[in-house]
């Protein structure tokens, strides 16, 4: 359900941190300004704050607030009525053959450092080499949320080739962050533990699942909604996104 005006207006004013104001990481000819709040909130005001536009990053959270430019939508799939197409029951498949997985507390380990890294390398063509120890525990390991934030680690003959961030708020399995070792990219791991992570939120009794923001005009965004039926919030109410 959505908050209103005020119930929202005062949850931004007692927590406001500031805005970082930068140039779009998914539409490049726009500029983007971020609100970030403070993370002195329990799991039920986040789970409000979710049909807000807010997401977790660390001990923070995080909305759009960028002057005329409304792309960043919340998009969900329930659980009770999502179904695979034939391409993800493929992936499915394939994945349940060659992987195993353990979700746990989150930890650092220099082995998840590396593997981030060579991530980066091979997905975005960046290497973060000022990312050590400290920042991954701030960005992977830190969460407001205590032991609602759980760490599922992808296994391939036992060795860790992903790595996935999930916040279990509420009736929602929110998806925070993947990375994945390049090594077993031809097995679709971004996929295969985006349909793991369903798999575990039905096992758990949750309604929805969230993995991020919407954004209609960005392949590496828009993507989610292939995961359905898919909704998206449009205005007060969670409305139907066409086609897969």
């Amino acid at each position: 359900m959505k908050l209103s005006p005020e119930r929202r207006y005062e949850i931004e004013n007692a927590l406001y941190l500031g805005h970082h104001n930068h140039r779009c990481s998914y539409l490049p000819d726009r500029m983007a300004s971020l609100l970030y709040l403070d993370g002195s909130l329990d799991a039920a005001t986040y789970r409000e704050l979710l049909d807000e536009g807010y997401r977790r990053t660390g001990s923070g959270l995080y909305r759009p607030d960028c002057a005329g430019c409304q792309e960043c939508r919340v998009l969900r799939i329930p659980l009770a009525s999502f179904s695979m197409t034939d391409s993800q029951r493929r992936v499915w498949k394939k994945g349940q053959r060659v992987f195993t997985y353990s979700l746990q507390k989150p930890e650092f380990d220099p082995k998840k450092l590396r593997l981030y890294r060579r991530y980066l390398l091979y997905q975005h063509r960046t290497y973060e080499s000022d990312l050590d120890e400290q920042g991954y525990r701030e960005f992977f390991v830190s969460s407001f949320l205590g032991a609602n934030t759980k760490e599922l680690v992808l296994l391939h003959n036992g060795r860790p080739v992903g790595l996935s961030i999930i916040d279990i708020v509420e009736d929602v399995l929110s998806s925070v962050y993947f990375f994945f070792d390049p090594d077993v990219a031809r097995y679709s791991p971004g996929v295969y533990s985006m349909l793991l992570e369903m798999h575990l939120a039905r096992e758990m009794g949750l309604a929805y699942h969230y993995p991020g923001y919407y954004i209609e005009g960005c392949p590496a965004m828009n993507y989610k909604a292939r995961f359905g039926p898919a909704e998206i919030l449009s205005g007060e109410a969670f409305t139907p996104v066409p086609g897969r």
